[in-house]
């Protein structure tokens, strides 16, 4: 296994993180593109018995939270209900403990969205794979990488019309309500127990993450990036969800 550095905001690589210490981190992990491969479609993602062997273990012995663009029913129900601390669509739902707390005042424009898609899916103008999550529309063009640019113009228009935020990931533009972010998540958990009063780590893939990064840096740790460097705000990488399970695991066992 190698990890590799990226100081922040550029692209040169230099020396390993530092490893896990599942006494006084708290870890804040992705889903997509850092546990699992990312697939051509959300639902045909493979989670393996080893990882979520894993992520058990971990869960017993360290502040451990999930944060992901896919809701919290869609990560329970891939990785199972024993996880205490999830945030879903990118902070908009907040799992900690057994509850869950959505952010339903901001919603409102989310349907008014969906039926103009659904209008450009009858007249066959709509190239990507639609996810309805609720509080975001993730309009998916992994499947179509030709589509990219009039993916992006369909969900800038809507956005416009609709006074929603235009979210680009990997492959990917959500349509989403409301200002949450991945950043505002990890700073709700580090308020909280069992995360308070630890050094947080982030690791993540995609743009999406680098709020993250940032607000794991802010609160005194740092970022670990997943994949190819890129720029990027955090401080060290890793070459993909493997050598992301191999650096958990060398972790676990110390």
């Amino acid at each position: 296994m190698r990890v590799q550095s990226t100081p922040e905001h550029t692209h040169v690589s230099t020396p390993a993180s530092p490893a896990l210490d599942v006494l006084k981190h708290a870890l804040f992990l992705d889903f997509d593109g850092t546990l699992v491969d990312i697939a051509d479609r959300p639902h045909a993602v493979i989670v393996s018995d080893a990882l979520r062997t894993l992520l058990a273990a971990l869960h017993t012995v360290t502040a451990l939270a999930l944060i992901s663009g896919r809701t919290i029913a869609d990560i329970q129900s891939l990785l199972g209900d024993q996880f205490a601390h999830i945030a879903g669509v990118h902070g908009h739902e907040m799992k900690y403990g057994g509850e869950i707390r959505r952010d339903e005042a901001r919603h409102s424009p989310i349907p008014f969205a969906a039926a103009e898609i659904r209008a450009l899916q009858r007249n066959d103008r709509m190239p990507a794979l639609v996810e309805d999550k609720g509080a975001s529309l993730a309009l998916h063009y992994r499947h179509a990488p030709r589509a990219e640019q009039e993916v992006r113009r369909i969900a800038r228009d809507i956005a416009t019309r609709r006074g929603l935020r235009v979210l680009e990931g990997k492959m990917v533009i959500e349509l989403i309500s409301g200002p949450h972010t991945k950043g505002d998540a990890l700073m709700n958990f580090m308020r909280t127990p069992p995360f308070a009063g630890r050094t947080p780590i982030m690791i993540g893939d995609d743009i999406t993450d680098e709020h993250g990064f940032r607000a794991a840096r802010a609160a005194g740790g740092f970022g670990i990036l997943v994949g190819a460097a890129r720029k990027t705000e955090a401080a060290y990488r890793l070459d993909d969800p493997a050598a992301v399970h191999a650096w958990l695991q060398a972790g676990l066992a110390q």
